[in-house]
């Protein structure tokens, strides 16, 4: 049988659905009497102003400079080890006019001879080349830097072998 509980229960569902169905029915009796009662909208025709078109002015176009903050270190690194490069072979060979000893050393170089002197101006010479190529890269302004250093020694051994043989 039915307990005291379950029938609460089922006279509560009762309510629920009979509430249900008495709004619906009279939302929808709202609703009809609401079209009823209004009249239909007319829609105006949408007259279109025809379009004036304004002469559009170009205005230059400045192209901006990718401002590189370290083109001044590459630089600096660069002239650095160029003025490395000239002062060793200057004091070493260019001040007593050894062009011999100048050529040895050159050879030396150019084979990456172990000898310290070598190897220093190796590197010096490593050191400009990579910060050169980042230099150009970052279109930095290396137009001074366009000789590298040890083709500046050769000219400059060039240049005291005429001078001894004129002599």
């Amino acid at each position: 049988m039915f307990s005291l509980r379950q029938a609460y229960f089922t006279v509560g569902l009762i309510f629920v659905f009979s509430g249900c169905a008495i709004t619906n029915i009279n939302t929808n009796k709202e609703t009809i009497v609401k079209e009823e009662i209004t009249p239909p909208i007319i829609k105006k025709p949408i007259i279109k102003k025809p379009i004036v078109k304004k002469p559009i002015k170009k205005k230059p176009v400045i192209k901006k400079k990718n401002i590189y903050k370290f083109c001044n270190k590459h630089i600096k690194i660069m002239s650095h080890a160029d003025n490395y490069i000239k002062e060793e072979f200057e004091k070493g060979y260019f001040q007593e006019k050894d062009i011999v000893g100048a050529k040895a050393q050159l050879f030396l170089i150019e084979n990456k001879s172990p000898t310290i002197f070598a190897k220093n101006i190796n590197t010096a010479q490593n050191s400009y080349i990579t910060q050169y190529k980042l230099a150009k890269k970052y279109k930095c302004n290396i137009k001074n830097f366009n000789t590298f250093p040890l083709t500046k020694i050769k000219t400059k051994i060039k240049l005291l072998e005429k001078k001894k043989d004129k002599k």
